[in-house]
């Protein structure tokens, strides 16, 4: 059925299939419940509006959606590892949209219209109750008129003090920033404003959108031909080994027009990759190779070799089939120590298990591809992560059901870590610092980027308003997201 746009009202934003759906219509709820916790979300197992109850922990969070700009609670779910679990409400529980509005409204001078609503669902044949509560974004900076208190274990618990501006961030509501209050400020201005999980609408921040690409900094200065000693692979392998060039499988060089083309110096006696062409040879100029089409494949190829040759003496693996490399594993899990974007931490690169597909038990490997791509004159080292699949820890095995494996795997484990990956491998690659092999070739350690003044205000990480962290408990749990 094609979509077709309707006039709509301020709270009611999305239209699937010509039906609109309001901030707890059944098309909502069905897509949060989906969700984790994020700044638009939370999951509580119940809330309690009763006098000297835990309300004002209710209050802040409601303050901190509806400054950033609306969100939901979701009430009968437990928190465990921080993913839900729907468990419903207790018998005894009782909430009304009423109280819930009064009881907030004493907090505040501005009128906030908060929605409940509840719903009986079944789980595991059994019908169960749960709640849930929108909060509307505020129509100016929205603080409490008096503290937040209440009595915990006999001790007196503040919360917040009259005055104070709470703002989504991550999972968590907090004091903003000033980079933040602008944020809000902003969205104000927008009297119809809506989430943008509502609207379908960009949001009037900058964002930083990165890629998967990694400039090359530094290119050799010169490639170096000669005519080639050796006729076979066998002898070429047998040279390698003999002078403990690793790996002696790998070749770091292209055969071209009978020649041996490499960015290793030919012309030095003292170079062991000298041994593999007779006395004759020359060196051009890398630069007017790449000003010629089908020399520049050559050029594009030879960094190729140059980039997997370097990851294979890091330790990996490499799949000749795929081009892909990874991390063979000798144990139920391998995980790899990384200066990750915020602490650091150990990722893990493998793990055995059961794959309904296979009916067996397989190794997991994160994987990746990496291949040189020129854009506008530049070289840019791009890097694809993907999955690969294998039966002892070391061998690739492939096929169709294989490959649905890997695609299951890849839209559910990787997707919403995408940056975190990229930058493990390229920090696996570097160890930490830009790529660079021996003196003529440098990659740069930072993905390409660029701004737009328009993005998605829960999309950007909170890592990227440059803010320290309050709870570390919200940056392991960004690092446990890696694990398989």
């Amino acid at each position: 059925m094609e979509k077709q746009e309707v006039n709509l009202k301020p709270v009611m934003k999305v239209v699937i299939d010509n039906v609109e759906s309001s901030p707890l219509g059944q098309y909502a709820l069905d897509y949060l419940k989906e969700k984790s916790e994020n700044p638009y979300l939370d999951y509580k197992l119940v809330i309690d509006v009763s006098k000297g109850s835990d309300f004002p922990e209710i209050v802040k969070d409601i303050l901190a959606f509806s400054n950033y700009g609306g969100g939901w609670i979701l009430i009968g779910w437990k928190d465990e590892k921080r993913k839900p679990i729907p468990v419903g409400l207790r018998e005894d529980y009782k909430v009304d949209q009423a109280t819930l509005q009064e009881k907030f409204n004493s907090y505040v001078d501005e009128p906030l219209e908060i929605l409940y609503h509840e719903e009986i669902i079944e789980i595991g044949n059994i019908p169960k109750r749960f709640a849930y509560i929108y909060i509307p974004p505020s129509r100016s900076l929205l603080v409490p008129k008096k503290d937040g208190e209440y009595d915990k274990d006999g001790k007196p618990k503040s919360v917040f003090k009259k005055g104070e501006l709470f703002y989504r961030r991550g999972t968590q509501s907090i004091h903003p920033t000033s980079y933040e209050i602008e944020i809000i400020k902003k969205r104000i201005e927008k009297t119809d404003y809506q989430t943008s999980v509502l609207s379908g609408e960009p949001d009037d921040v900058e964002e930083e959108i990165f890629s998967n690409l990694f400039e090359i900094i530094k290119l050799p200065k010169y490639v170096f031909l000669g005519e080639g000693k050796f006729e076979d692979d066998v002898s070429i392998k047998q040279y390698l080994y003999e002078r403990s060039i690793r790996p002696d499988f790998y070749k770091k060089f292209k055969s071209w027009n009978k020649k041996i083309v490499t960015f290793e110096n030919l012309q030095d006696s003292k170079n062991p990759y000298s041994g593999l062409v007779t006395s004759s040879a020359s060196r051009e100029l890398v630069e007017s190779w790449l000003d010629d089409p089908e020399k520049s494949k050559i050029i594009i190829e030879l960094l190729n070799k140059e980039i997997t040759f370097l990851a294979i003496n890091r330790g990996l693996y490499y799949h000749r089939d795929g081009y892909k490399l990874y991390y063979p594993s000798n144990s139920e899990k391998r995980k790899e120590s990384w200066a990750g974007r915020y602490v650091r931490s150990d990722r893990q690169v493998a793990s055995r298990m059961w794959a309904e597909q296979l009916k067996r038990y397989i190794y997991c490997h994160m994987a990746f591809q990496a291949s040189t791509i020129i854009l506008n004159k530049r070289l840019f080292l791009k890097i694809n992560p993907t999955f690969v699949i294998t039966d002892d820890g070391k061998r690739v095995v492939s096929g169709p059901e294989e490959g649905a494996v890997i695609t299951r795997l890849s839209y559910n484990r990787y997707n919403s870590m995408y940056l975190n990956t990229l930058l493990f491998w390229i920090h696996q690659l570097g160890e930490g610092e830009n790529i660079k092999v021996q003196d003529y070739l440098e990659i740069s350690s930072k993905p390409s980027s660029t701004k737009v003044s328009k993005g998605i205000l829960f999309d950007i990480p909170s890592s990227e308003f440059r803010l320290e962290i309050e709870d570390s408990e919200e940056i392991e749990h960004m690092e446990e997201e890696n694990d398989f």
